[in-house]
């Protein structure tokens, strides 16, 4: 069985999408967070860094609520590396369930500190990198497409050529 990753990063908005919260920011993926508006990527990729499975939700939307659908949509694996911001009881169930072992370190409020296997957890970065493959790409890092669609569109073609490279 393989080894997946699962992280998500924030995508800031450009300030001429000023308009489309006139219009349903919702339905554009754009949310209000403290740093302002933002639409979040939430991806799963394998032990070499391309990505399998992207997502988009606005920017105020908590990582746990898009998780399950977004490994759902993948085979079970050995384990699934996530950061921080995945630790949610319900979510390591479900992993125990399929078969998965988390490797998610726990909270630091969290009252039971859950164990993990930190060799494992340091191979983390390929998806940062995947991240920063992505981001390489100024249209996407800058969001330019005020269309959901468009910028999906967008982030599928980056995705492909990162696929192959």
């Amino acid at each position: 069985m393989r080894r997946i990753d699962c992280s998500s990063t924030a995508v800031a908005s450009r300030s001429t999408a000023v308009r489309v919260e006139e219009k349903g920011a919702l339905a554009h993926g754009i949310g209000r967070t403290k740093g302002g508006r933002n639409t979040k990527l939430h991806a799963v990729c394998d032990a070499k860094g391309r990505p399998h499975v992207l997502l988009l939700t606005p920017g105020n939307v908590h990582d746990c609520k898009v998780a399950r659908l977004c490994i759902e949509a993948l085979p079970p694996s050995a384990e699934l590396v996530a950061d921080k911001g995945y630790d949610s009881q319900a979510l390591r169930e479900w992993l125990d369930e399929r078969g998965t072992q988390a490797v998610i370190p726990p909270r630091k409020n969290r009252k039971i500190q859950y164990e993990y296997d930190k060799a494992i957890y340091k191979q983390r970065n390929v998806i940062e990198r995947m991240f920063c493959r992505l981001k390489d790409w100024r249209r996407l890092a800058t969001r330019f497409d005020r269309n959901i669609k468009n910028f999906m569109g967008a982030i599928a073609l980056a995705a492909a050529v990162i696929w192959w490279l």
